[in-house]
């Protein structure tokens, strides 16, 4: 049984390396082949700490605004 967490997406940089960029879970990822062992390939998926940073922040800022008018009113 199969179940779907998640969705990355290819990219190419400019030296030709390829890339995964997505969610998993709605956590911001971004993957990369490994061969580590004759014949095997893996994906392997590493947090995206910037896109996870950023949305931090925005996520402050407005709880902060929400926060300011509520004490107005």
């Amino acid at each position: 049984m199969s179940f779907i967490i998640g969705k990355l997406t290819r990219h190419v940089s400019q030296k030709h390396n390829e890339y995964f960029v997505g969610k998993i879970g709605g956590i911001p990822v971004r993957g990369a082949w490994s061969k580590k062992e004759k014949g095997q390939d893996d994906l392997c998926v590493f947090l995206d700490n910037d896109k996870i940073n950023f949305l931090s922040k925005e996520n402050k800022a407005v709880t902060a605004n929400a926060l300011k008018e509520e004490k107005k009113s």
